[in-house]
């Protein structure tokens, strides 16, 4: 396998194993682990961590992580990886215990869908592994927690959380207070306390995170594989933040820093937080592409290949088609009408998803609401399309953009505090 597809398939792992979600299993049979690989260096309830667990969790997080390997480089991150690795046991354990354990099945489907995802054929996700001397079935047991996880959040956590119409219409209250003002895209990674005894054990964390990024390791990489925080998954992607949107120490933090510069560790309640500046920008300037468009599309069958006549036919049938359509249900009665003729409702269309067809991104956000253009050419025939509503374009997010991002924001919190409770009611030994 070349270089540039190693790079690809390393970063399409790091997009979909997030290393806060993984669960143990021994060694697979064959695995040239040491004689030391055997030593269990933590008990979690019932179940071990070995020394061989331990040392390819580390050598799998160096390698996505892009950071120069060493003996020391390994030794510093092995105590981190182990907390990590304790969780993860707890997530599957639980999973177990609720009855929503992943499957084997499940758990080989993720493995194809990366695979799918790199380009690669069949069996070369494993293959890779073990170029760089990760088990395979480090990954597996990465992909299991991670969907039980997923799993237990739905079970368990989603039903507790609810957000209000009363919520979003303060949050839009709000943002629509802050237009003009600058707005920050944020990265983040996280690493929580959930003992006040383990502040200081949070910040060596903390502190081995900012020196892997001082000796130039991605910050979307190191956050896939350290940060504990649910943006994990997307590189510790916070989104665009406006100011109060955060902690009062985060905010204030996030002022001083220029773009793609990260911070030191900063203290909150929760935990420790390292930031990254990824770009600033106007809040809710005009962007025209996020206007949303509700649609109803009239669609006249023609085939791709079909002849210059045809498709004179064709075009004049459905111009016809178009007279006397003064709103958009009238189309649904013309395709009534129609033989070989569909109808159907496109809504929240994004105006910049359109511009794959040129003639529909440069006519349909001109329509008046009840206007129609066409008919347009696509891969099912010929198209007329009427324009029923408006919304979005003043750089507001809309109402569900708001409650979903509320949604994760409590899921967030709620996570962490059944993860907290996890920790509390488990019985860990960790061997010196």
């Amino acid at each position: 396998m070349s270089a540039s597809a190693l790079r690809t398939l390393v970063a399409i792992t790091l997009l979909l194993l997030p290393a806060t979600a993984s669960a143990q299993r021994p060694p697979a049979a064959g695995a040239n682990a040491p004689t030391q690989g055997l030593r269990v260096v933590a008990r979690v309830n019932d179940d071990a961590i070995t020394d061989f667990d331990l040392q390819q969790r580390v050598l799998f997080a160096i390698k996505t992580s892009g950071l120069a390997d060493s003996p020391d480089l390994r030794q510093r991150m092995a105590g981190q990886i182990l907390r990590q690795m304790i969780d993860e046991k707890l997530q599957v354990q639980d999973s177990k215990r609720l009855g929503v354990k992943p499957t084997e099945g499940e758990v080989q489907s993720r493995f194809a869908e990366i695979e799918r995802s790199a380009g690669m054929g069949r069996g070369q996700f494993r293959q890779y592994l073990q170029s760089v001397g990760v088990a395979p079935d480090i990954a597996a047991q990465q992909i299991e927690a991670q969907i039980a996880w997923g799993k237990i959040i739905r079970r368990r956590v989603r039903a507790q959380v609810d957000v209000s119409e009363a919520e979003v219409d303060d949050a839009l209250s709000r943002m629509r207070g802050n237009v003009g003002k600058t707005e920050t895209r944020v990265a983040e990674i996280f690493i929580p306390v959930d003992r006040a005894d383990g502040a200081d054990e949070g910040k060596r964390s903390a502190d081995r995170v900012v020196e892997q990024l001082r000796r130039g390791a991605p910050f979307p990489a190191v956050a896939q594989q350290f940060s504990q925080g649910a943006t994990a998954q997307s590189g510790g992607d916070l989104g665009w933040i406006l100011p109060g949107g955060l902690d009062p120490t985060l905010d204030t933090a996030i002022e001083k820093l220029q773009p793609r510069a990260f911070s030191e560790p900063i203290r909150t309640a929760a935990g420790w937080h390292v930031l990254m500046v990824v770009d600033r920008r106007a809040f809710a300037a005009a962007r025209p592409d996020d206007i949303r468009l509700n649609l109803v599309q009239l669609t006249l069958p023609l085939p791709l290949n079909a002849s210059p006549d045809e498709t004179n036919r064709g075009m004049q049938e459905a111009q016809k088609a178009m007279t006397g359509v003064r709103q958009c249900t009238d189309l649904h009665v013309r395709a009534r009408d129609l033989k070989g003729a569909t109808s159907g409702d496109l809504n929240g269309v994004r105006v910049g998803d359109l511009a794959a067809n040129t003639q529909m991104y440069e006519q349909l956000p001109k329509l008046p609401i009840g206007g129609i253009a066409g008919p347009f050419r696509v891969a099912e025939g010929l198209q007329i399309v009427a324009v029923c509503s408006k919304s979005g374009g003043d750089g507001l997010p809309t109402r569900d953009a708001i409650s979903q991002q509320i949604l994760l924001q409590k899921l967030e919190a709620a996570g962490r505090r059944y993860m907290r409770d996890l920790r509390r009611q488990a019985t860990i030994d960790i061997k010196s």
